[in-house]
């Protein structure tokens, strides 16, 4: 039978447009904006400064903690120079409660962190507290937390964890890396609301949601704004990112995030903020200021010649659909930015906080829908060869690892690659190893 005309593709796709047309077009365009050096270098000083209990720096708070993962900034993000990636020593725990219609669970948030250290006499907080049968750990590995995941091989040491699966989903973040982050925060949304509808008009109006095809969607914010930044992401700006990252990896209470009350002890309060505005905005400038990361070529022909011969076979077997080389004005970043499901044995639920409510139904703005546990913002390739090891909470050592563990939306992109020679593997990896750190 024979199928609809090629016009009629064209027909809907521009039906699929036009409402959003007018708005996209008189929305703001890329914003980068010049640093002041002095912002920045204050904020290099407290990125890099060791943090403590009632600390100098603090602005009247109490300091450090009282839960966090860790005594600084620079502590987990040090990989390739301050503002790298980091090592799955430094991964944070998360958690979600299955129940969306509950409040709290246990007197719990129904997601959050598990913080690795708590201080100040507080109790630190552990796995069990969640759940009666997840072990009484602060920082449990990596190997332990995925045998607590959906549809993971679990042996006989791991069944009484394995129990509370269908009330509690646990799982981890890696560092992410930090480089070139001012020029993804200037994309403006509309250059990712295209691509989200690029995606959906080139696979036949596939559903944003579909399982097995790359049709990615963009993360919409309770407030209407789209995530830039985050594994799932969660924040619309640098400045957002890192508000939320200084409270809740820190401890350091602000004016954009409050930091986290103890999973151990509900009732603590905070007694000041830890830090001003001005000094997250300082810190948000020493992080704009990192520079981008780096394509270069190695100097041998042969491997050259290798690399630029696997960039090819990259976009052919389907990576540069998700993974796309530029968005907007930002080159070779290859991501869309976008939130793909990929697939249960990838699954990972949590944030630093319960989402907040739509405050105002906008009617012009599509509703604020949360990532699923299998939704992951597409990773930035730019810097990979230099950001071991891989995935949302670092699973895979290895480059050829990570793409094996593709499912879902990233499915036919894993076969196709598994299907190259062993040489034509080999030279897809040696494009991905041109993609460099900012050199120092």
């Amino acid at each position: 039978m024979k199928g609809p005309h090629w016009s009629w593709y064209l027909l809907i796709g521009i039906a699929l447009l036009a409402p959003a047309g007018g708005r996209l077009l008189t929305w703001p365009g890329f914003r980068n904006q010049a640093l002041d050096p002095q912002a920045v270098q204050a904020g290099q000083t407290l990125f890099e400064h060791e943090w403590k209990v009632n600390d100098p720096l603090a602005a009247g708070g109490d300091g450090l903690g009282p839960v966090c993962n860790a005594a600084s900034c620079l502590a987990c993000h040090h990989q390739g120079g301050p503002g790298g990636g980091g090592g799955v020593e430094h991964n944070v725990t998360t958690f979600v409660y299955n129940n969306e219609g509950a409040a709290t669970v246990r007197g719990m948030p129904r997601e959050g962190v598990v913080h690795a250290f708590a201080v100040n006499s507080i109790p630190p907080e552990t796995l069990n507290l969640l759940h009666d049968d997840l072990p009484a750990v602060s920082q449990p590995r990596l190997e332990t937390v995925v045998t607590l995941l959906p549809g993971q091989q679990v042996s006989e040491n791991h069944c009484a964890a394995a129990r509370p699966r269908s009330a509690v989903l646990i799982s981890q973040r890696n560092t992410p890396a930090l480089f070139g982050a001012n020029l993804i925060d200037a994309i403006p949304d509309r250059e990712i609301i295209a691509i989200e509808k690029k995606e959906q008009l080139r696979w036949g109006l596939a559903p944003k949601k579909t399982e097995n095809l790359p049709v990615g969607r963009a993360a919409r914010l309770p407030d209407g704004r789209i995530g830039h930044f985050g594994w799932k992401g969660q924040s619309a700006s640098l400045s957002d990112f890192v508000q939320a990252a200084c409270a809740n990896e820190l401890g350091l209470n602000n004016p954009g995030q409050a930091q986290p009350r103890p999973l151990s002890k509900r009732d603590y309060q905070s007694v000041n903020y830890d830090l001003t505005l001005e000094q997250c905005d300082q810190i948000t400038s020493f992080v704009a200021s990192l520079p981008r990361p780096i394509e270069k070529l190695p100097d041998d022909s042969a491997l050259s010649s290798d690399s630029l011969k696997g960039k090819e076979l990259f976009t052919n077997i389907g990576c540069a659909d998700c993974h796309q080389p530029d968005v907007g004005n930002v080159k070779g970043l290859y991501s869309d930015l976008l939130l793909h499901d990929m697939g249960q044995p990838l699954q990972g639920g949590g944030s630093y906080n319960d989402p907040l409510p739509r405050p105002i139904p906008d009617p012009n703005r599509p509703p604020s829908d949360g990532p699923s546990p299998g939704e992951w913002r597409t990773p930035p390739l730019w810097g990979v060869a230099d950001s071991a090891p891989y995935l949302h909470d670092g699973r895979a050592p290895t480059l050829e690892k990570a793409i094996e563990m593709h499912g879902g939306q990233g499915t036919r992109s894993a076969q196709s690659f598994a299907s190259l020679s062993k040489s034509e593997q080999d030279q897809v990896i040696a494009f991905l190893r041109t993609l460099h750190a900012p050199a120092p």
